[in-house]
C-alpha cells in the first residue's frame, strides 16, 4: 500500500531532567533551594508489539474454530460489538447453504497501530498482510478494563487501490480520537451520519461535497442498475424501482489519530436494499448469500435484503482541503423479505 504522508518521525525518548540541589552561603544567608521539575512525559505505546501479536493469534484461533450453530456462541470469547454481529451473520449464511460466506480471517499483521493512553478502555488497530485473494483487512480491538481480554470489535476489507494514511510508529502508540473531536474536518460521530446520507441518495445528499467517490457507492449503483436490468431483460416495458437505506447503529464509533492530525474512523451501520417491480412479478435474490437466507420463501413483486455494514473512513484535519475518503467496508446480509 502507498503512503498518504511521509513517515512519522521517530524521536528518541526524552531523558529525565537532572536535578541538582546546591546550598550556598552568601552574606550570612542561605539561598532558596530550587523547586524540582517533574520529568518530561515519555511517549510510548501501552501495549507491546509482541503482546498484540499474541492477541491476534488467540483471536484467529477462536474465529477459525467457530463453525455451525455452536460456533456462534463460541465467538463471544474473543469478538464483541459489530464484529461479533458480522461474524454471526456469516455463520448463519453458511448454515443456510452458502459456505463461501465464511471467509477465513488470518491475522498476520502488516502494520500495528497500538494505544498510547494509560487508562481504559483501550483500542488497537491492525492492518493484515495482503492475502492471496482479495484485499487486506483493517480490524479494531477493544479492552474495556484492565482484567478484560482484548476482543475484536470491528473489521473491514480495504478497498482495492486504497491509499492508507500514516500512523505513529508502533512503539510510540497512537491516541484515540473522541467522537466529538473538533480538530477534524468533520467529527467522528457526525461523519458517519453524513456518510449514511451520501450512501442513501449519492450526489443528491447535501453532504456529497465532503466525500470523494468510492467503491461502496459504486457497488450500490451497480446493484441497482443490474437488478433493474434483469427486470427489463424479461420485459423491456417493465417498470421497477431500487432503493437503498442506511442508518448508523447505536454502537460507538472507533477513531484513531493519524500522523497528519487526521483520523481513521470505524463505524457500524444497518442498511436495506428494496427492489420493487410491477404487480405479478416474481422476484428473488440472485446473490448467493441473500439467496441462502431467502430459502424457499414465496416470490413476489417486492424483495428486501437487510445488511449489517461496517465502514472505515479517513477524516482529514480541520484545516485540510482534502475530502473524507472511504478506506474499506464489509457488508453481510442478515435478513430477507418478500413484502
Amino acid at each position: 500500500m502507498n503512503s498518504r504522508r511521509p513517515p512519522f518521525p521517530r524521536p528518541g525518548l526524552v531523558p529525565p531532567t537532572a536535578l541538582a540541589v546546591t546550598s550556598l552561603l552568601l552574606a550570612g544567608c542561605t539561598a532558596e533551594l530550587p523547586v524540582p521539575v517533574a520529568d518530561a512525559p515519555v511517549v510510548a505505546a501501552v501495549v507491546t508489539e509482541a503482546q498484540e501479536r499474541r492477541i491476534l493469534d488467540q483471536v484467529t484461533g477462536v474465529v477459525d474454530g467457530a463453525k455451525g450453530t455452536d460456533g456462534a456462541e463460541a465467538l463471544a470469547e474473543r469478538l464483541t460489538g459489530p464484529a461479533l454481529e458480522l461474524r454471526r451473520a456469516e455463520l448463519r449464511i453458511a448454515a443456510a447453504g452458502d459456505g463461501k460466506a465464511l471467509i477465513a480471517m488470518p491475522m498476520a499483521a502488516q502494520q500495528l497501530v497500538l494505544p498510547s493512553e494509560q487508562g481504559w478502555p483501550r483500542s488497537s488497530f491492525v492492518i493484515t498482510e495482503q492475502p492471496a485473494k482479495g484485499t487486506p483487512m483493517l480490524a479494531a480491538f477493544e479492552q474495556p478494563a484492565p482484567r478484560d481480554q482484548y476482543k475484536m470489535w470491528g473489521f473491514v476489507y480495504l478497498a482495492p487501490g486504497v491509499t492508507m494514511p500514516q500512523f505513529a510508529a508502533a512503539e510510540l502508540g497512537s491516541p484515540t480520537v473522541p467522537a466529538d473531536d473538533p480538530s477534524l474536518k468533520v467529527t467522528p460521530q457526525e461523519v458517519v451520519t453524513q456518510y449514511a446520507s451520501v450512501l442513501n441518495v449519492d450526489e443528491r445528499s447535501k453532504y456529497a461535497a465532503n466525500f470523494g467517490d468510492d467503491k461502496l457507492r459504486q457497488t450500490l449503483r451497480d446493484a441497482g442498475r443490474n437488478q433493474l436490468a434483469e427486470i427489463r431483460k424479461a420485459d423491456k416495458d417493465a417498470k421497477g424501482t431500487f432503493e437503498v437505506g442506511y442508518e448508523p447503529t447505536k454502537d460507538p464509533v472507533k477513531a484513531v489519530r493519524t500522523a497528519d492530525g487526521g483520523a481513521v474512523v470505524l463505524a457500524a451501520l444497518l442498511s436495506q436494499e428494496t427492489l420493487k417491480a410491477e404487480k405479478g412479478w416474481q422476484l428473488a435474490p440472485a446473490a448467493p448469500s441473500a439467496a441462502a437466507l431467502w430459502g424457499d420463501a414465496k416470490k413476489s413483486e417486492v424483495m428486501k435484503v437487510a445488511y449489517r455494514d461496517m465502514v472505515a473512513l479517513y477524516v482529514p484535519p480541520a484545516d485540510s482541503a482534502e475530502q473524507v475518503s472511504l478506506l474499506g467496508f464489509h457488508r453481510v446480509p442478515y435478513a430477507v423479505s418478500n413484502k
